[in-house]
């Protein structure tokens, strides 16, 4: 019963995945697994992953719920976060975090707000809320975004130990803990799975679903909000529309870590795994010199036959 139990592990297809993905990358490509590409690998993995959080949170809230606004609420911080200049450089930069955050847990409460008071379904109030705020990007910039990234904020991608870089490794401390205490030992996340079992049977237990699933949005929204930060000191410059990608990318990373699109099932870790998987894929299409056009092609096909095999898993309910 315990090997079979192993066997039904939800991280197993992501971590047989990503070797295999390595394996693979490195036939195809001799430095595949050279120190710098593993470094670059592991930061673009902590970027998504960062995204993948929030997303994952509102998916095990059930009720077919999407956050399909994480690209746009990334794509505002990183234009916006590093306009927040005060004062010296370090001072700058503390003040930058908790603004990005604020900014997309504002855009979070608007979408939990839209789907539990005014029950728009979740897919088109996230997908209205992500036109509004890539308008209000257009509208303060002017389609023309100018933006200086502090050397404090490049100064996130600095290699700490070997292939490894301080934002990686403070991500998966961040992840643990999150786990942990956030998801798994706390009331607030015991709340969350019940409500996205059963959001009847968390009402007669006496768990203010509404309340627990607002929130959820709330924090994806601050999740993505940080994420774009993070996304704007690593490459080192801003541009419209910079992580639009990453709104799909953070729901097929969550699945593959084996979250559930019926909700009440997923975890963080995994959707730290499945960020690994599509970062080596996408890896893997550059290494072959593929053009974006057919590389985004490829991509796409990936992530529909993810999402295919998972909405037709059993939805779990009590």
């Amino acid at each position: 019963m315990e090997k079979i139990k192993k066997l039904n592990n939800p991280y197993l297809p992501a971590i047989v995945g990503s070797i295999l993905l390595m394996i693979l990358g490195q036939v195809l490509s001799s430095g595949f697994l050279s120190m710098n590409n593993i470094s670059s690998i592991l930061m673009t993995t902590s970027i998504l992953t960062m995204a993948s959080i929030g997303q994952a949170a509102v998916i095990i809230s059930g009720d077919s719920g999407l956050d399909m606004s994480i690209g746009a609420i990334m794509s505002m911080t990183a234009l916006f976060g590093p306009m927040v200049a005060v004062g010296s450089g370090a001072l700058s930069f503390a003040l930058m975090v908790p603004a990005t955050i604020l900014m997309g847990a504002v855009v979070g409460l608007l979408n939990g707000i839209g789907v539990q008071v005014l029950k728009v379904v979740p897919l088109v109030m996230t997908l209205i809320m992500s036109s509004v705020v890539n308008g209000f990007s257009i509208l303060v910039t002017k389609g023309q975004p100018s933006v200086t990234v502090s050397p404090e904020l490049q100064s996130i991608s600095k290699t700490l130990v070997g292939p490894l870089r301080i934002l990686p490794t403070v991500i998966i401390i961040l992840l643990v803990v999150l786990e942990v205490l956030f998801l798994r030992r706390s009331r607030y996340g015991r709340s969350l799975f019940l409500a996205g079992n059963n959001r009847n049977a968390a009402n007669l237990c006496g768990i203010n679903s509404r309340l627990v699933i607002i929130l959820a949005y709330v924090f994806a929204g601050a999740t993505a909000g940080l994420a774009g930060l993070m996304l704007v000191g690593y490459a080192g410059t801003a541009q419209m529309n910079m992580a639009s990608s990453y709104t799909m990318l953070s729901v097929a990373a969550v699945v593959i870590g084996g979250t559930k699109l019926a909700g009440g099932k997923g975890t963080f870790i995994g959707g730290a795994l499945g960020s690994l998987v599509l970062i080596l894929i996408t890896n893997i299409l550059q290494a072959l010199n593929m053009a974006a056009g057919l590389r985004s092609l490829i991509q796409g096909i990936i992530l529909i036959a993810i999402l295919m095999v998972n909405s037709r898993a059993p939805k779990l309910r009590q």
